[in-house]
């Protein structure tokens, strides 16, 4: 009884499932030969279909076609009136509403066919031309992308199928179309188009479904290709194959069935009514078995030439990045069987043009890239935007390449791969050691994959220019950072400096002439100075330096600074000048240009070590544009135009590119003593003049230092001589302002030594009421910049509000340019630069109370 149970159980579970229904799955048609289309008699066709038909048995659907053109497909498949789509490529604007499968099921690219009489040859022919787009079609954008790049205007027209845009091809309606390339293979005959060699794009295809649903679709036909795609004989290559295997076509033309059937109807009549005729038959059969026997090379060529464009465009479809530009090679060479392939750009290298490899195919694999003078080689023509084509004899063509010599090449072919704006890039060029038997058919495949190769080039060019960029801000923002850092703590070090300096000049003052204790004090006064010197060169590298601006030649400040260069350096190192005869002026602080030159000399005596060595001092002016200026340090932002230029060049061991791109890092030096403020405090020198630098150096073989000054039209004045300070007629009353306490105590020591009374304040905010509080007794202020609750800015706008002619003295650890930025053209007095001595204090107060008097 259980068993009989069991086997009624069983017979019904066999019937409800056969009884199931099965899923109704839309699928989008639209005319799409070979891969999916309607028949005559409704029916869809293609390996699409196929495809679809032997997934859905394995799957339990039940298919549903969907006829209309592509557009309609994509609106249907937003609206959910469709479930399916194929032949879907990626574009932007579908991600919104598609889900794509992760494996493709074809890989395409697209194809501009044009009417006979068009005229289109290459890419740049279809300038103002009207060229017709499948509305909604990849193809299509990659084409209007194309143009784009190129700078070609385009009349565009859309049509709703392929077939509609090669109609109105033939029937001269529009110059030329683009439709993807299985379309238009098996179809081109049929609607007698010419296909042109713009070739471009190829692309994968893929399933598609509406955003968010069936996506069971989806993974079952992912499924199905990642097994067929692994395996010849399974149902995917069948229907590939099915569809795709090129259909007999005539040997023979219409023209030339319509002459042989009129030479052998002379024949027929030739061989009835004479035998005198029958030679010149035979030479006419003959003739004709010639040109068939040249048709049928001739088709078998064009077939060869798909078969390469193909091959090619599957070999670097699915090539990214790096290994794109060598894939790209690797299979140009296989398709157009050259001996060497090569991409390579242009780079200018002291002041020469030249070219660099980026990819090389040479001897069945790839090769090591290499640099060579473009002058003279058949690349230089092609980097000037012509097509070189020299199909025999390069060698003796272009005698001064020794590129063609070394490579044994007999052809070349070069086409010039040039960016979206016109700009010369590089050249792609395959060689051949045997005469070019084919030049059309290499000339036509480098032209089609020159566009994809100028596209990665510009990529490549654009992301480096992007990385540099990111580098120049770092380095600059590095720079800042530090500059403040350095600014801020040469501030604080000069205020301690002033008043050890002016405590110092008190003790000079009120010590005997013969006192043992004065050497001493000169000693330290000397110390003082050199760590005065220190916080320059801080304030240097901060790039707020400069002193005392005035147009300078450089042939001077280097002439000056001669006699301290010559015993700072070993005797066995000589030091050469070539000083250009006449030198246009710059805007400079002569003191820092020659602490530029001397830390340069040093640092190449340094480099020079024990052995016998030469420095050379060389000037001159020199013209520079945008290029040249691109190879200036990094941060040193310059404008094209006319710079005097200094170059301090060594013999000695030079530095690698790692020590190169740390030399103006400060505290970072090679040598066993020293701080590493030398170069900082250089580029901060050139940063405060606006100025440049451009280093050549390399291992055992020296540096070179050269540095870049902006000229200007300003004539030299002469200095005036300094005069002593103007005695006093009368006591004054110096307000003293400075919120560190031992610099009051020491300036007000050395003020009151001259006979003047002093008054203090701590801040601004005690300065104005002092000026308040004591009125017309107050004759000069000597007020620092920066303190707490009131700064000298805020000060200094107060005071003048309660006596406007009341002189103002600034004095700052920075520098004067910096300082009184804020009161230019209100009437400050007078400036003092910390750390000043008695003799600088003496001689300013007393000039600024005589103006009063």
């Amino acid at each position: 009884m259980n068993r009989l149970a069991a086997l009624l159980l069983a017979v019904l579970g066999a019937i409800g499932l056969l009884a199931a229904p099965r899923r109704t799955v839309k699928v989008a048609v639209f005319t799409h030969v070979p891969a999916i289309s309607m028949d005559a008699e409704g029916q869809a066709q293609g390996f699409y279909v196929d495809m679809l038909k032997e997934v859905a048995e394995r799957e339990g659907w039940d298919l549903r076609f969907v006829p209309g053109t592509w557009q309609e497909g994509l609106d249907r498949a937003q609206s959910g009136e469709v479930d399916l789509l194929t032949s879907v490529g990626h574009a932007p604007e579908r991600e919104a509403y598609l889900d794509y499968g992760r494996m493709p099921s074809f890989t395409v690219w697209s194809i501009l066919y044009a009417h006979p009489r068009a005229g289109i040859h290459t890419i740049l022919d279809v300038r103002d031309r009207r060229i017709a787009l499948m509305r909604g079609d990849v193809n299509g954008e990659h084409f209007r992308e194309l143009c784009g790049r190129f700078n070609l205007p385009c009349t565009f027209r859309e049509y709703g199928s392929f077939g509609e845009v090669l109609g109105a091809v033939a029937e001269g309606q529009v110059d030329g179309g683009v439709t993807s390339s299985t379309f238009g293979y098996s179809q081109e005959t049929r609607f007698k188009v010419e296909r042109t060699p713009v070739v471009f794009s190829p692309f994968d295809i893929f399933f598609a479904v509406a955003k968010g649903r069936n996506p069971d679709l989806l993974r079952a036909l992912d499924a199905y290709l990642a097994e067929g795609r692994t395996r010849p004989d399974s149902g995917y290559h069948g229907a590939i194959n099915r569809w795709l295997t090129p259909q007999e076509k005539g040997v023979l033309p219409p023209w030339a069935r319509r002459t042989g059937l009129a030479i052998l109807g002379l024949l027929a009549l030739a061989t009835a009514i004479a035998f005198v005729f029958r030679r010149q038959v035979r030479a006419a059969t003959a003739e004709i078995r010639a040109l068939n026997a040249g048709l049928e090379r001739e088709l078998a060529q064009r077939r060869r030439v798909e078969e390469q464009i193909f091959h090619v465009a599957s070999g670097v479809s699915v090539a990214t990045g790096e290994s794109f530009l060598q894939e790209l090679v690797k299979h140009l060479a296989q398709a157009t069987a050259a001996d060497v392939a090569f991409i390579g750009e242009s780079v200018h290298e002291n002041g020469a043009a030249r070219m660099r490899t980026l990819a090389v195919f040479t001897e069945g694999g790839p090769a090591e890239n290499f640099t060579y003078d473009q002058s003279g080689t058949p690349c230089e023509r092609a980097a000037r935007g012509e097509l070189c084509v020299v199909a025999s004899g390069v060698q003796e063509a272009f005698p001064r390449c020794p590129l063609l010599h070394d490579m044994r090449a007999q052809s070349y072919v070069g086409a010039p791969l040039v960016d979206s704006q016109g700009k010369a890039l590089g050249v792609l060029a395959v060689l051949h050691r045997q005469p070019l038997a084919s030049p059309v058919e290499v000339t036509s495949l480098l032209r089609i994959f020159s566009a994809r190769a100028s596209a990665e080039l510009e990529r490549r060019n654009t992301e480096g220019a992007r990385a540099l960029l990111e580098r120049q801000m770092q380095h600059a923002q590095k720079l800042e950072s530090l500059g403040v850092l350095a600014g801020g703590i040469a501030h604080d070090f000069n205020n301690l400096l002033t008043a050890m300096l002016g405590h110092m000049n008190v003790a000079q003052m009120k010590l005997a002439p013969e006192s043992p204790a004065l050497p001493h004090l000169e000693s330290l006064e000397r110390i003082i100075h050199r760590a005065a010197d220190l916080t320059r060169q801080m304030l240097a590298y901060s790039g707020k330096g400069r002193f005392v601006v005035r147009p300078y030649d450089l042939n001077h400040v280097v002439q000056e600074v001669t006699h301290l260069l010559e015993v700072s350096i070993p005797k066995k190192i000589a030091l050469r000048f070539h000083l250009a005869p006449s030198m246009p002026l710059v805007e400079a602080d002569a003191a820092q240009i020659q602490q530029i030159i001397m830390n340069l000399v040093t640092n190449a005596a340094d480099a020079i070590g024990e052995a016998e060595g030469t420095i050379r001092l060389t000037t001159g002016s020199l013209k520079v544009d945008r290029a040249y200026l691109e190879q200036v340090f990094q941060g040193q932002e310059l404008a094209p135009g006319t710079y005097a230029t200094l170059e301090v060049s060594d013999t000695g061991c030079g530095m690698s590119p790692e020590v190169q791109a740390r030399i103006f890092e400060p505290f970072f030096t090679t040598k066993v003593t020293g701080r590493g403020l030398g170069l900082s405090a250089t580029m901060g020198i050139l940063k405060g003049h606006h100025a440049g630098m451009r280093i050549y150096s390399e291992p055992g073989r020296g540096t070179t230092f050269k540095l870049l000054f902006p000229v200007t039209d300003t004539q030299r004045v002469a200095e005036t001589p300094q005069v002593a300070a103007p005695a006093l007629t009368r006591k004054s009353t110096v307000l003293l302002v400075d919120d560190e306490e031992m610099i009051r105590e020491a300036a007000a020591a050395v003020l009151e030594s001259l006979g003047l009374s002093v008054l203090t304040a701590e801040d601004g905010r005690q300065a104005v009421e002092v000026v308040q509080r004591e009125g017309e007794r107050v004759d000069v202020v000597l007020m620092d910049l920066t303190m707490p609750h009131m700064d000298g800015r805020e000060a200094f706008q107060a005071i003048r509000r309660l006596r406007p002619n009341l002189p103002v003295i600034l004095s700052s650890g920075y520098n004067e340019q910096e300082s009184i930025q804020d009161f230019l053209g209100r009437g400050l007095a007078a400036f003092l630069q910390k750390p000043y001595t008695l003799r600088a204090l003496e001689q300013t107060v007393l000039a600024v109370l005589a103006k009063q008097t």
